[in-house]
């Protein structure tokens, strides 16, 4: 089983740009880290204009892209088949996922959430955080029992 670097968040947060991680810094704050990471994802940005994804924002067909990613990123870490390359490249240098492991994160999960990797950067992160706060195997014990993974 893999394990994350269980640093804090402002260590973490050294692999963001500083605009970034001054916003996630607020987020985090004022809703915790998990809904600070579903809110960065899931903004909407000014009406009738473009999401990060290209959806128009006066239509109601609003992709969920939090859970597209919380989904992904559930199966690469908690050992699921689809992810074992993935998972094996991730840890070839050790079983500890750091620093390094938020890039190719969001650059293995950009394409297959729909998002950019800069888009992407925050809310890994914070997942990240979050499971090397837990540890791995309670990070996944909670994502599978709950329904809202």
């Amino acid at each position: 089983m893999i394990e994350c670097e269980n640093l804090t968040l402002e260590e973490w947060g050294q692999s963001l740009k500083p605009y970034q991680f001054n916003i996630i810094l607020q987020l985090v704050r004022n809703y915790g880290e998990m809904e600070a990471a579903e809110k960065w994802i899931n903004a909407k940005g000014p009406q009738e204009t473009a999401t990060f994804g290209g959806i128009s924002n006066s239509l109601n067909t609003c992709k969920n892209y939090w859970c597209s990613l919380r989904e992904e990123f559930n199966k690469l870490i908690c050992g699921h088949p689809e992810y074992t390359k993935e998972r094996e490249k991730l840890i070839s240098t050790g079983k500890i996922i750091g620093l390094g492991g938020i890039s190719y994160i969001s650059t293995l999960l950009s394409p297959i959430v729909g998002l950019s990797v800069p888009i992407l950067t925050p809310a890994v992160m914070l997942l990240l955080h979050t499971a090397g706060k837990m540890g791995v195997n309670a990070y996944c014990s909670m994502v599978t029992t709950n329904s809202d993974n």
